[in-house]
C-alpha cells in the first residue's frame, strides 16, 4: 500500500479535489473542517493555505488521484484522508508514515509530535503503530461536533531511525 501513496507538493489543480470534499459533511466533521462552507470558500482557503511559507503541507496522491494531505505545523504532524470511501483502506497508516519520513529524513526534524482526539480510536491506532508515544492529555478539540480531550503523542528521531533504518546509499 505505501509503495504506491507519495507526497509531493500542492498545486493549484488540486484545489478542486479539496474543494469537493468540502461539500462532504461527514469529511468536513471528521477532518475538523467548517460544515456547511460555500465552494469559493474552500477554494479561496486552499488558494491561502499553498502560498502559505510557514505550513508544509504536502498533498498525498495514489497513482494520479490526490488522496489526503499532510501538515507539518512547527513540529506538528497532522494528516487526512479523503473522501469517505476512502477510509477504512490502510490509507491513514501510510500517509501518516510518509509525514513523519519527510519530516525527519527532508527537514530533519528531532521529534515529531502529534494529537488525536479521544474519541477518535482509528487516529489513535495509527499514532501507535507508527511508534509514537503517548505524552500526555493535551486539552480539548472539537471532533464529530462535540468536545471531546486530546491525547497527544510524540516520536523522536532516535526512535524513528530505529524503527526505519535509511538504507545504504541512501
Amino acid at each position: 500500500m505505501e509503495s504506491s501513496v507519495y507526497l509531493r507538493a500542492l498545486r493549484p489543480t488540486d484545489i478542486a479535489t479539496y474543494a469537493d470534499w468540502g461539500a462532504d459533511r461527514l469529511f468536513c466533521l471528521h477532518a475538523g473542517w467548517t460544515v456547511d462552507l460555500p465552494r469559493s470558500a474552500h477554494e479561496a482557503r486552499w488558494r491561502r493555505i499553498i502560498e502559505d511559507p510557514v505550513l508544509v503541507r504536502l498533498a498525498a496522491v495514489r497513482g494520479d488521484d490526490v488522496i489526503g494531505y499532510v501538515d507539518l505545523h512547527g513540529t506538528e504532524l497532522g494528516y487526512v484522508v479523503g473522501p469517505p470511501s476512502r477510509w477504512g483502506q490502510g490509507l491513514g497508516g501510510a500517509i501518516a508514515r510518509l509525514g513523519l519520513e519527510h519530516a525527519f529524513e527532508v527537514l530533519g526534524f528531532d521529534s515529531v509530535d502529534a494529537e488525536a482526539a479521544e474519541t477518535n480510536q482509528a487516529s489513535l491506532r495509527i499514532l501507535q503503530s507508527l511508534g509514537m508515544s503517548e505524552t500526555d492529555q493535551h486539552g480539548e478539540d472539537t471532533y464529530l461536533g462535540v468536545l471531546t480531550p486530546t491525547r497527544c503523542f510524540r516520536i523522536t528521531r532516535e526512535s524513528y531511525l530505529r524503527q526505519n533504518p535509511v538504507p545504504e546509499g541512501k
